[in-house]
């Protein structure tokens, strides 16, 4: 009989896709802020979060051993790319009334990352996740021909978070010492532009009151804190329970939109959905079954 996953890993997981699933809350705070200057705050906090995590886990000193290393640098500059892609389009899709199409971009993007797998690293797609891979795409294909509208908000998150992972597999570097290098390389950008700004006249931070200040000093720790769950349940969880916990988050983004910002949600909204749901069902049983056969 396998070992049952350790609590501290499931809690984890479940912090770490609870928070994701319900940022778009925190983003909704300081929407008159602007996304531009919430991302480029975003990138400057966030320097100022890792770097204290890094001397608490006693990997400073290797870090910057590593910054040192030519090819980490280039990885982490593309990873950093994408992943400021990923933040600054889910920040303004949540500030525009958009949650919904995050959750399909989210929601895709498991299937996406099996896909790539299969194109560019030479992995073998198995016969669940061919389905599940083509129902994703016919109801990407749905929203394009019966709703009239490309969800390219869906489609940028997904493919962008997926290249991320791709990104990331060329780095040696842990999920910590990644996030702070990715974010070192364009903390010259977003300084920068939060200087512009300010000189521009924008109020850099916000309403100068305790809330807008309490949540622009918050975007470190809620970039850190999920990201150190996940870091904890990859290492501990079977892939399988890690791929169903990780649909927590898009399931909280469609919730929220749904039901607390009451964003529109049609019949054909729901079938469309529906094709992309019935392939993340496949795509679950898929995980479970190959699970059970490795054991």
């Amino acid at each position: 009989m396998p070992p049952r996953p350790p609590k501290s890993a499931v809690i984890g997981a479940i912090i770490a896709f609870g928070f994701w699933g319900t940022l778009p809350v925190f983003w909704k705070q300081l929407s008159h802020v602007g996304a531009d200057l919430t991302l480029a705050h975003r990138v400057a906090w966030t320097m100022l979060t890792v770097l204290p995590l890094l001397a608490w886990r006693g990997e400073l000193r290797y870090w910057f051993a590593a910054l040192g290393k030519r090819s980490n640098l280039l990885a982490h500059a593309t990873s950093g790319l994408l992943l400021t892609i990923n933040w600054g389009t889910f920040i303004w899709a949540a500030n525009h009334e958009r949650i919904v199409e995050c959750s399909l971009g989210y929601f895709i993007n498991p299937l996406l990352n099996v896909f790539i797998g299969s194109l560019l690293l030479g992995e073998t797609l198995r016969p669940l996740q061919k389905i599940s891979i083509a129902c994703a795409a016919l109801g990407v294909v749905m929203q394009v021909v019966a709703l009239g509208t490309f969800p390219w908000i869906g489609l940028i998150l997904a493919l962008s978070m997926g290249f991320y992972g791709l990104a990331r597999r060329r780095s040696e570097l842990g999920s910590l010492s990644g996030l702070a290098t990715e974010t070192l390389v364009f903390l010259p950008l977003a300084a920068g532009y939060l200087i512009w700004s300010g000189a521009e006249g924008r109020e850099l931070w916000g309403r100068q009151d305790l809330h807008d200040l309490t949540c622009i000093g918050l975007l470190g720790i809620v970039t850190a804190i999920p990201l150190l769950g996940f870091a904890h349940a990859a290492r501990k969880l079977p892939f399988s329970l890690l791929g169903v916990l990780q649909f927590l988050a898009p399931t909280g983004q469609f919730l929220t939109g749904v039901l607390v910002y009451h964003e529109p949600f049609t019949m054909r909204s729901l079938a469309s959905f529906a094709c992309i749901w019935i392939g993340v069902g496949l795509f679950c049983l898929d995980l479970w079954r190959g699970d059970r056969a490795h054991r």
